[in-house]
């Protein structure tokens, strides 16, 4: 668990003690990451489909919908994994609330969510998270802390992913960290051909894992 304190109390740090004058209101550099996650919602009455291959299984693509409520209320579903021989955890339904905690102007956003994974023949797993983001110029960083209601003595995951304005490109550097100890890196870049359009490519490198990950991972997403 200390290399999961530590980048996250230094992430907490920065986004308490940071002048908040300093900054202007946060753009949406990118709809999704790959292990990572963004803290803005679908504005109101938005949708937003995205296929994604996962970083645990590249070869089974999931699909993520989400729907704006309010500009600050969102709803989403993850499919289970696309195959007929899926078991285990990516054979679930994954669904999650998530609430912007603070208004759009500001130069920090905080959001919560809480997630439901259901699989057949098997209890409930509930989520519950909490992310935050800060810019600093054309950087974004953005941090999560995500625990498991019925083991949260254990089950913590923490996130960290920095992400660069370059225009209709958006390099990114994930990390994750496991209490399991599945810690990974995945260096990404996202594409943006057209307002509403985002391809993504990323490469995820074992830091400490149990089953390294192999070959590359792809994302596309579509608002309307």
């Amino acid at each position: 668990m200390k290399t999961l304190r530590l980048p996250l109390a230094l992430f907490a740090l920065f986004v308490v003690r940071a002048p908040l004058a300093a900054q202007a209101e946060l753009p949406q550099l990118a709809q999704e990451l790959f292990v990572a996650e963004t803290v803005y919602p679908q504005e109101r009455g938005e949708v937003q489909l995205t296929a994604f291959t996962p970083v645990s299984d590249a070869e089974h693509p999931r699909l993520l919908g989400e729907y704006g409520i309010t500009g600050r209320l969102q709803l989403s579903l993850v499919t289970p994994a696309l195959g007929s021989d899926v078991t285990g955890e990516e054979n679930a339904w994954e669904a999650a609330v998530l609430y912007a905690l603070l208004p759009e102007a500001s130069p920090v956003a905080v959001s919560v969510e809480m997630e439901v994974s259901l699989a057949e023949d098997q209890a409930a797993h509930w989520e519950p998270a909490l992310i935050a983001a800060r810019g600093f110029g054309p950087v974004q960083l953005h941090g999560s802390v995500r625990t498991e209601l019925d083991d949260p003595g254990d089950e913590v995951t923490g996130a960290l992913a920095a992400l660069i304005d370059a225009g209709r490109l958006t390099p990114t550097l994930e990390a994750v960290w496991d209490a399991a100890g599945d810690d990974l890196l995945v260096a990404g870049l996202f594409v943006h051909p057209t307002e509403h359009v985002e391809a993504g490519i990323g490469v995820p490198v074992c830091l400490d894992c149990h089953e390294p990950p192999h070959g590359v991972r792809l994302m596309a997403t579509v608002e309307f």
